[in-house]
């Protein structure tokens, strides 16, 4: 800063004004760009940027005409003069403008000046869009929950978020995550975009991009701000361009409604939407409709963070990269992990079935001919569940149940490595506070054929009754109808027809059962109340005891730890 520029002007976006402090509202603290958020007080001068801001949640603000008073409309240090705020939020801090900040010839300093200089041109590295229903509907943390899956699988990955008001919080959590490279609309010279051409948005994404290709970076999570019907954002989702670099996109919401009418708009946008996400995941009704209605799974930050989408992609890079006509290279990193294997001269040996070994999958990777990606992949979402059904009757209720029937609680996660006789399968095994608990098919074979008769059956009544035969195989009888309609919800993105139809078209038509009464269904549907008879009092009360699971899931029992 060399020189104040004060009078008749007209600012700009982007421009950095030196202001004084006259009145406290909304904003009490000023980012710094360290990530300190300073307190500010009446009477300080502060050195932001003018900008637009668009925030439902708070304000809708432009920039000023001129340099008369106007408000703070964001923490990052954004001035502009208020539009619109929430009727819960209070009125913006109010600064006075002194005058624009110049160089030492008197020239306007603008964030554009130290933006970062990449090729505008499309870029080649593959890319997966972070979408939501609204500000604070879980994007961030989908995005970061990625970043930590791809992370997991030994990718380089950037995380951009290419619309938005500045502000430092979201690039503080994605880098924590571990991104190798995290940037946002500002390192491409924006204080904001609302309002900003499409195509300025546009190349300014690009040159992220390109950067982060040039830093090493394999995959790309960007985060779009806002939600759909955002006048940016919508038309950022009908970019024919941004759209062929996608492999792939989720979407947060706050409840099923939003998710059903985000995941059909995308659709007809012609995106593919991987899966649901979101603080509808703090609803567990919310997310059985959601996945019901759209076809999809919900991905919880947990499920993201180790990494259950991650081959879903990789799927899908490895047939984009079959299909392109001169092969984009920048997908193999990718997709190699998806990519079938050379080919050999026999097919080695089939492991033991019911294997079970803690900790790595390494010496189990060998795969049975006919044991398909999507059959294991179906297979861990069924062992998922049977888990997650077992352990609710070691704890006498369901998560986040308080009654004084519990007698257990859950308490986190172990690895579980599982020979499933199709290849080594990670499982990730519910811990309970009192004893231990242990899957009980861990023992039981599973024919590579039944996991396929799912995934190929001709149509949604037949998949649901071949899945409820497989998870009475493993499960015992004690399973019923509600288990085969949840867990078909949640392979749906597996199934064969999903993949060209996608996932609306793709809905399975409501089920009807042959010879079923349809009352005993939605009697079944509260998670087969009935078949919560079992006692586990002894586990509760053996802290070094392995609770087990019967093969027909009545009940727990308590055995005494090995000697």
């Amino acid at each position: 800063m060399s020189t104040i520029i004060a009078g008749d002007v007209r600012p700009n976006a982007g421009d950095l004004v030196l202001a004084r402090v006259d009145v406290l509202g909304k904003q009490t603290k000023l980012e710094l760009t360290d990530g300190r958020r300073a307190h500010l007080f009446p009477g300080d001068e502060i050195l932001v940027s003018y900008g637009n801001r668009y925030a439902p949640d708070q304000f809708e603000a432009v920039v000023s005409d001129d340099l008369s008073p106007c408000a703070l409309v964001a923490a990052g240090g954004v001035a502009g003069v208020e539009l619109a705020r929430h009727l819960r939020v209070q009125p913006a801090t109010q600064i006075t403008p002194i005058g624009l900040v110049g160089d030492t010839s008197g020239k306007r300093i603008n964030l554009a000046q130290f933006r970062i200089e990449a090729s505008e041109q499309v870029p080649d590295l593959p890319v997966v869009l972070s979408l939501g229903t609204s500000m604070n509907a879980g994007k961030t943390l989908t995005s970061t929950s990625l970043v930590r899956g791809f992370k997991r699988a030994g990718l380089q990955v950037a995380a951009l978020k290419i619309t938005g008001t500045g502000a430092g919080g979201d690039m503080w959590i994605v880098r924590d995550a571990g991104a190798d490279v995290a940037l946002d609309f500002t390192d491409a010279g924006f204080a904001s975009t609302y309002l900003a051409p499409i195509d300025d948005i546009l190349a300014g994404a690009f040159r992220l991009i390109n950067h982060a290709a040039s830093l090493g970076c394999e995959v790309v999570v960007i985060e779009i701000a806002d939600g759909l019907q955002q006048k940016e954002t919508a038309q950022l989702i009908r970019s024919d361009v941004l759209r062929g670099l996608t492999m792939g996109c989720t979407f947060a919401s706050y409840d099923a409604m939003g998710a059903i009418c985000g995941v059909r708009e995308l659709a007809e946008a012609g995106h593919t939407v991987l899966g649901i996400s979101g603080r509808l995941g703090l609803s567990p009704l919310g997310v059985r409709e959601a996945e019901s209605a759209t076809g999809l799974r919900y991905y919880s930050p947990f499920d993201l963070q180790d990494g259950l989408l991650v081959p879903v992609i990789q799927r899908r890079a490895a047939r984009a990269f079959s299909e392109s006509r001169f092969q984009r290279y920048s997908l193999h990193a990718l997709a190699k992990a998806a990519m079938p294997p050379p080919p050999v001269e026999s097919a080695p040996p089939v492991p033991p079935r019911g294997l079970a070994v803690p900790g790595t999958s390494a010496g189990l990777e060998i795969v049975p001919p006919g044991a398909s990606q999507e059959a294991r992949e179906m297979l861990a979402i069924v062992a998922g569940h049977l888990m997650d059904h077992e352990v609710v009757l070691c704890c006498g209720m369901g998560p986040g149940g308080h009654l004084t029937g519990r007698t257990n609680r859950r308490n986190g996660f172990r690895r579980l490595v599982w020979a499933s006789g199709m290849g080594a399968i990670e499982l990730r095994v519910p811990r309970l506070r009192h004893g231990t608990y242990i899957p009980s098919f861990l023992g039981t074979a599973v024919a590579p054929g039944d996991v396929e008769a799912v995934l190929r059956a001709p149509d949604a009544c037949a998949r649901e009754v071949a899945l409820l035969g497989l998870l009475r195989t493993l499960g015992g009888p004690g399973l019923g109808r509600a288990d085969a309609m949840r867990v078909a919800a949640r392979i749906s993105h597996l199934v064969a027809d999903a993949v060209s139809a996608g996932p609306l078209a793709a809905m399975p038509p409501r089920m009807a059962w042959p010879g079923g009464d349809e009352a005993e269904a939605r009697e079944r549907a509260a998670l087969d109340v009935s078949a919560l008879d079992g006692d586990d009092e002894d586990a509760a009360e053996l802290p070094g005891g392995v609770a087990e699971m019967s093969p027909g899931g009545a009940g727990a029992r308590a055995l005494s730890p090995p000697r």
